[in-house]
């Protein structure tokens, strides 16, 4: 995008979007093209791609994940940033999983399953400091949702019909944590331990593997 739009996103003044633009572009940061906009640099691919080959749980869960293709589902993989979280790889059924990999947008912590079960994971403090500007009762339900979460080790959600669509738990790498999900699919609560089985089954190559 310009300057001007980038201004107004972010509510600062374009002469100074200018100068930090400009900044960004002297160290590879950002580059523009024949339109003159601005866009993600080379040093932006080579901070991803160095990244990605020193993350030993990127690369554990990837290499389990692109060998597991589903048909009936989704196979999500994701990592909590704040109160976000952010997919490292996003397959939907039938998809080539190596498609997945880069994984999806950004989501709301509360709003998805695998930042929910990775929220369950912090201690009340640092639950604290990500919820502190929620809503009170977006705040309390979650609360709720996250005790729910420790007793049982996973999490599962339902679709209006009630059945359930969404199962997450968490793995671990190397002393780093995410989370993995089955999304898009509907069974009776009678399947629900068959596919939490196939959901620890993964857990356990990916740390495995590792």
């Amino acid at each position: 995008m310009g300057n001007k739009e980038l201004a107004e996103k972010m509510q600062i003044n374009e002469v100074r979007v200018n100068r930090l633009l400009r900044t960004l572009k002297s160290i590879g940061m950002a580059e523009q093209n024949a339109q003159k906009k601005y866009m993600p640099g080379p040093v932006v691919h080579v901070l991803a791609a160095q990244s990605f080959h020193s993350s030993a749980i990127f690369r554990a869960a990837t290499k389990v994940a692109i060998n597991r293709p589903f048909d009936d589902r989704t196979l999500a993989i994701g990592v909590l940033w704040q109160d976000s979280v952010v997919y490292m790889f996003h397959a939907q059924a039938h998809q080539n999983p190596a498609e997945g990999l880069g994984g999806y947008h950004l989501y709301h912590a509360s709003q998805s399953s695998i930042g929910q079960v990775l929220m369950a994971e912090l201690d009340d403090e640092e639950l604290s400091q990500i919820t502190c500007h929620w809503e009170p009762n977006q705040k309390s339900v979650m609360m709720d949702t996250i005790e729910k979460i420790r007793r049982e080790g996973y999490v599962c959600r339902c679709d209006p019909a009630g059945k359930i669509d969404n199962i997450a738990s968490t793995f671990t790498v190397g002393g780093a944590k995410a989370g993995i999900a089955f999304t898009d699919f509907h069974i009776d609560a009678a399947e629900l331990d068959n596919y939490v089985g196939q959901l620890r089954e993964l857990i356990n190559e990916i740390e495995s593997y590792a």
